[in-house]
């Protein structure tokens, strides 16, 4: 069978259990704990370099590494590409390239799709996906939810490793998870395995992985949240923790349960997908005020306290402001059997998933003023990431405005600098700037803030995207020096939060 990569690599795999087991065995070195990284996406990808890359004090590799995911055509090229030295994932950051390419070097890191991987491990890290499904945007309350593709991958943990083995939970989950879900599970497993259930650790720790430029290091260099469910488990994750962790500038934070835990995330999540949501009805204020809110927003951050107060966009993406909220409302209602929903939160989320349809009101209404519309206009999205310098296209908000364009019969022309194939949309995406100038262009929509987005001039923009007629900036990329450079050679200028440029 064949397994297609985003880098365009190609893999063919049938795997024999035997030799795969063999191999396992070879790889294992005692005189080092193994650590099992279940899940090989963009948490387990950073965890697996940063923990294989962790040395003791004469210099040697700490930990025997193991990957572990599906070998099915969506996922076994994950595994190939480790098993050569390869990270798994497009990232801007080139020390996760060189972390793979030390590990595999040293022979401490390797993948697998065998369960036959988890009796090997004395930490078992779970990176694995527990997605929650919105049946529908701006509609928060309508999901789908399920823990049986979840609690299968735990089973299969609890199902192989030895007692003494911790297991932390890193995925996000709603509050209340590790106490009243897996656990119990793990124990029933256990007993049916005839294992001392006393000797299971269990903890849940979560990441705050930021798949750009500082990847890698936003996981050996920032601050972690962490706790046990009971005190040995937590005396084993901080442990652990403190080994592959910068804790000195970066210390640990241990809370009283891993439902507090679990809280943290969602909840921190929740908070800053909230004042995103906030921000949008003063875009449409500003906007028709004709007051440019960057500005504002600059005067109002010189105060302490409202620094971390959000700007004005396009719209939030991501795997996670996208939908923690929902895990949060999900736990409330069904683990802690609550009449009440967590109301201003999903409004957040109704807000932020309709966020890209402003953008696209500003598009008809800047066309129309030309005299134009947007069937059959050639538009061309500049972006199609959901965060700037990053190649992660799940839950863009750019999905949303290339549907609604493509709905009304646009023209669509895509380009990001590091994307070179859409998956959500299944088509490909032009990475040269100068290949898709060749093209017509209508309208040129900057989505993304990739930074070679930002270097761009206003002489730039008219060589390249030749009679381009309206310029659409949603992420306060061109300043008012550029628009109005753009103005005076007939482009008509719109941006999101830019009500002076009306």
């Amino acid at each position: 069978m064949i397994s297609r990569s985003p880098f365009g690599d190609v893999f063919e795999y049938e795997l024999d259990e035997t030799q795969e087991q063999q191999r396992l065995a070879t790889f294992v070195q005692p005189n080092r704990r193994t650590i099992v990284v279940q899940g090989l996406g963009f948490v387990g990808t950073a965890m697996a370099a940063a923990v294989a890359n962790t040395l003791d004090a004469r210099g040697n590799p700490l930990y025997n590494v193991i990957g572990i995911d599906l070998a099915n055509e969506a996922n076994y090229w994950k595994i190939a590409r480790v098993n050569n030295g390869l990270s798994p994932v497009v990232s801007a950051d080139t020390s996760l390239d060189a972390a793979y390419t030390n590990a595999c070097t040293q022979g401490n890191l390797t993948a697998t799709s065998s369960t036959e991987a988890y009796k090997y491990a004395d930490i078992v890290v779970v990176d694995i996906h527990l997605d929650i499904r919105k049946k529908e945007y701006g509609n928060p309350a309508n999901y789908d939810f399920t823990y049986d593709g979840y609690q299968r991958a735990i089973q299969s943990v609890a199902e192989n490793i030895r007692e003494g083995t911790l297991v932390i939970i890193e995925t996000t989950v709603p509050p209340g998870t590790t106490e009243k879900v897996l656990k119990p599970m793990m124990e029933e497993i256990w007993a049916q395995r005839g294992l001392d259930t006393a000797k299971l650790y269990l903890a849940h720790s979560y990441e705050r992985v930021m798949p750009g430029k500082d990847y890698l290091s936003s996981i050996t260099d920032f601050y972690r949240v962490y706790s046990g469910v009971n005190e040995a488990s937590k005396a084993k994750a901080r442990e652990f923790l403190e080994s592959f962790i910068n804790t000195k500038d970066f210390p640990l934070t241990e809370l009283h349960s891993t439902t507090a835990s679990e809280m943290s995330k969602v909840l921190e999540n929740s908070f800053r997908a909230a004042n995103i949501a906030f921000m949008q009805e003063w875009t449409e204020f500003a906007q028709t005020a004709g007051v440019n809110l960057f500005e504002v927003i600059q005067a109002i951050r010189v105060r302490p306290t409202h620094r971390n107060i959000m700007a004005p966009g396009l719209g939030v993406g991501g795997y996670c402001l996208t939908k923690d909220s929902l895990l949060a409302d999900w736990s409330y209602t069904n683990l802690f059997g609550s009449p009440e929903h967590l109301n201003v939160s999903l409004n957040a989320i109704r807000i932020n998933d309709t966020m890209p349809e402003y953008t696209f009101d500003l598009i008809k209404t800047a066309l129309a003023g030309i005299g134009g519309g947007v069937k059959g206009s050639h538009i061309t999205i500049l972006g199609v990431s959901y965060l700037n310098d990053v190649a992660d296209t799940r839950y863009s908000p750019t999905e949303v405005l290339y549907d609604k364009c493509a709905a009304e019969g646009a023209v669509m022309q895509l380009h990001d600098t590091l994307v070179s194939y859409w998956v959500e949309k299944d088509v490909p995406v032009e990475t040269s700037l100068e290949a898709i100038g060749k093209l017509r262009h209508d309208v040129i929509i900057l989505a993304v803030r990739h930074s070679e987005y930002v270097r761009l001039t206003a002489a730039e923009i008219l060589r390249v995207f030749k009679g381009v007629r309206v310029v659409v900036d949603t992420m306060n990329i061109v300043s008012d020096a550029t628009a109005q450079e753009l103005t005076s050679n007939g482009v008509r200028v719109v941006g999101v939060g830019k009500g002076h440029w009306e």
